[in-house]
């Protein structure tokens, strides 16, 4: 990939990252349960980590003409941790989670947001050559991949509650 075509595509990825605070900041004064908007608040708080680390990219390859060695590994245990920790806080809003349409729609459009920016990096990786840009993919997709996940187990939990909570808690019934 030259220069010139790896910048349109950092490009790309950033306004599509721009595009996803746009989105989560948009969608939450529509959505009515408190779990659902802070799961939005995270993930549009999230996306600018995206971009700072996309930016960081864009600029080092304009000015030096190469990529710059990130930290990704500790920014995404960092991540993983604090889904993990969110998702276990849903579990602490029994009873207080009414469910809503509202809700359950913006989970889904969110879904596929999150899945359509997999699916981009996803391209954007198979003609990746430099190791640094590679491993900034990877780390992209790991992060569109626990956002959905976090979408969906949020989803499940304002959809089918009981089901959920069989899933979250490992006892499934035993047949006889």
């Amino acid at each position: 990939m030259d220069d010139i075509a790896l910048k349109d595509t950092l490009k790309k990825a950033l306004d599509m990252e721009e595009k996803g605070i746009g989105f989560y900041k948009e969608i939450i004064p529509k959505v009515e349960n408190a779990a659902t908007k802070k799961m939005f608040e995270f993930l549009g708080n999230n996306e600018l980590l995206h971009i700072e680390s996309i930016k960081g990219f864009y600029d080092s390859l304009v000015k030096n003409g190469d990529f710059p060695e990130l930290n990704l590994d500790k920014i995404m245990a960092d991540r993983k941790k604090d889904l993990s920790i969110f998702a276990r806080s849903i579990a602490e809003l029994e009873g207080k989670v009414k469910k809503s349409d509202a809700d359950k729609e913006a989970c889904e459009f969110a879904m596929e947001f999150e899945n359509s920016g997999y699916k981009y990096y996803e391209s954007m990786r198979k003609d990746a050559k430099d190791a640094k840009l590679i491993k900034l993919l990877d780390f992209l997709l790991k992060e569109e991949k626990a956002h959905y996940e976090s979408i969906m187990n949020l989803h499940a939990y304002i959809t089918d509650s009981a089901n959920w909570y069989m899933y979250e808690e490992e006892s499934f019934p035993q047949g006889g």
